[in-house]
């Protein structure tokens, strides 16, 4: 059942990758010329895309607040455990994405994350940083919100990281704000499935989550932190918040129910 499980899903997220893929790639054809208008729909793609995802791997999303409508785009920061939260993210938000620049190279993501206006970094290469808090602030002073893990790679979802501060310079240039979010997943594993353990081959990691039968995931939107003018501020006010919620919600993020 688990092989047969596996084998249909990944045969039905070929087919949203192909599909979504197709209607990225004429939105960015038809669009080119038109930066914002451009922006905008493939927000809308990504977040079908995401919702597709989720619904083909039997990822329940239950969210808790919604990010407020604004004409100014904010900086989305998640604490991150694993592939997962990139679905559960796109499903939940019209957003772009920050991400290392290796996910070009995914099989399925990177082709989506590569039309869908996402911006990459090496974090291993300083001089990239610029390059990429100006991308995020001109995108954020087009009204447009955009997504980074600051913990700046995958946990086992034991705690909440010290964040990296470069993309929150990007808020404080653009005079934005920061949605901080905390995803937490509920199933029998410990660590939970969602979670991409150091190491772990990607086509071991997603055949895991492909043959679960089904992941229930939690996302809470916190209050708003805006007016600050220091980046490091921003980054660990941010992460206090998601810390408490994680420590609210009961520390672990596995339920044993």
């Amino acid at each position: 059942m688990d092989y047969f499980r596996l084998v249909y899903r990944l045969a039905g997220l070929l087919l949203i990758q192909l599909i979504s893929g197709l209607v990225g790639l004429v939105t960015v054809i038809a669009l080119s010329p038109f930066q914002n208008a451009r922006y905008a729909m493939m927000a809308r793609v990504m977040q079908v895309w995401g919702k597709l995802c989720c619904w083909m791997m039997n990822i329940r999303i239950h969210q808790v607040g919604l990010v407020e409508r604004s004409d100014h785009g904010a900086l989305i920061v998640s604490n991150h455990v694993g592939i997962v939260d990139i679905f559960v993210s796109a499903a939940c938000f019209k957003m772009s994405f920050v991400s290392k620049s290796d996910v070009r190279e995914w099989p399925l993501i990177g082709y989506m994350t590569r039309i869908a206006n996402t911006i990459y970094i090496d974090r291993t290469r300083r001089r990239e940083l610029a390059g990429m808090v100006q991308a995020i602030a001109d995108r954020l002073r087009s009204g447009y919100s955009v997504v980074v893990f600051p913990e700046g790679g995958a946990t086992l979802g034991h705690r909440v990281e010290r964040f990296k501060s470069s993309a929150f310079e990007a808020v404080v240039q653009a005079e934005s704000s920061v949605i901080p979010v905390m995803i937490r997943y509920y199933d029998a594993g410990e660590p939970s499935v969602a979670c991409w353990p150091l190491g772990m081959p990607f086509i071991v990691n997603i055949k895991h989550l492909l043959m679960h039968p089904r992941l229930n995931v939690k996302v809470w939107v916190l209050p708003k932190v805006t007016g600050e003018t220091d980046r490091r501020v921003f980054a660990e006010k941010s992460r206090v918040l998601i810390s408490e919620k994680y420590q609210e919600t009961g520390g672990s993020p596995v339920a044993k129910s």
